[in-house]
């Protein structure tokens, strides 16, 4: 069986990263003022509230959002049974991804103030499952391990869960324009 194949395999039903039970996970509490500095996107594109766990030895890191009831994306998606968009799912991931293909390179898990983001781009989706609804109002943890990484394309799985339920799993490769 693939890597890919085994990944999306545990993927679909329980968290590929558990920071309680991984001992070389770290608790961090990296905020906005990191992200935008890992990140070039900025409201209200910025998917992502903070950062909580990290394990640069195993290649993953753990997020968090709060999905703001009044996102203006609920009065259309779907007028009385509001869910949130798989794309933003996705984008979330990608976004926790790129921080995470930050910190593996910086082989740290601090962001300094002079840091930058990195110029990656989402090179594509090898597979996208969503599997339950993320409502407004709900705290999803979002998660992003790394599967490869060469000197110019990285290739992570990520997914969105919503206590201890995996709403949604992609597995995507990006690629490093700078270096």
């Amino acid at each position: 069986m693939s890597l890919f194949k085994k990944v999306i395999k545990a993927g679909r039903r329980r968290p590929l990263f558990v920071p309680d039970a991984c001992e070389t996970a770290q608790t961090v509490a990296l905020g906005r003022p990191q992200l935008e500095r890992m990140l070039p996107h900025r409201d209200p594109f910025l998917l992502l509230d903070g950062i909580d766990a990290v394990d640069l030895e195993g290649g993953a890191v753990r997020g968090f959002r709060h999905v703001n009831p009044d996102d203006p994306v609920f009065r259309g998606h779907f007028p009385g049974d509001p869910v949130y968009p798989g794309v933003y799912q996705i984008e979330a991931i990608g976004q926790l991804g790129i921080c995470l293909q930050h910190l593996l390179a910086s082989k740290s898990v601090e962001v300094g103030p002079d840091q930058t983001p990195r110029r990656l781009r989402l090179l594509k989706v090898h597979h996208a499952l969503f599997q339950g609804e993320v409502r407004p109002g709900q705290d999803i943890q979002i998660i992003a391990t790394s599967i490869e990484d060469g000197d110019y394309v990285a290739t992570c799985a990520g997914q969105v869960v919503v206590g201890d339920e995996v709403k949604a799993l992609a597995v995507y490769e990006v690629f490093m324009l700078d270096d």
